[in-house]
């Protein structure tokens, strides 16, 4: 396992133990990153504001290797063309919180944040596989 799986692996498991939720299926599951990965762009957000470089970079960090946790998690096979747009666009995201950082530019975090909660709301929306199973 490469280093940015492990660091996936262990923000997730940083966002579950301090989320009450019911973790048991792979749709909860990036529920879960895409709400870890919203609350640090919120937190590199706020760090800016503070002028605290150090919390900024923290928190950038941790919201660069969710998104790469949520790369990992896409299933090209199953998921076409819809895989490949998400794909890249986790790595514009990926590009433009580095780009957020280093010139200290609210702008881009607020861009990368509203793409993310785009993306993080249509996730929500979708049922998960058990809720299905009980419908039909």
């Amino acid at each position: 396992m490469n280093v940015q799986k492990r660091r996936a692996i262990s923000n997730y498991t940083q966002v579950a133990a301090t989320n009450n939720e019911d973790t048991k299926t792979p749709h909860e599951l990036i529920k879960l990153l895409f709400d870890g990965l919203t609350d640090r762009i919120a937190s590199a957000r706020s760090a800016l504001a503070k002028e605290d470089r150090e919390e900024r970079a923290k928190a950038v960090t941790k919201a660069q290797t969710i998104l790469w946790g949520l790369r990992d998690s896409l299933d090209f096979k199953v998921g076409g063309e819809l895989a490949v747009n998400l794909d890249s666009l986790y790595e514009y995201c990926l590009r433009r919180l580095t780009t957020a950082h280093a010139k200290e530019d609210d702008e881009i975090f607020s861009e990368v944040m509203d793409l993310m909660v785009s993306i993080r709301d249509a996730w929500r929306a979708i049922p998960a596989t058990t809720e299905l199973a009980q419908v039909q």
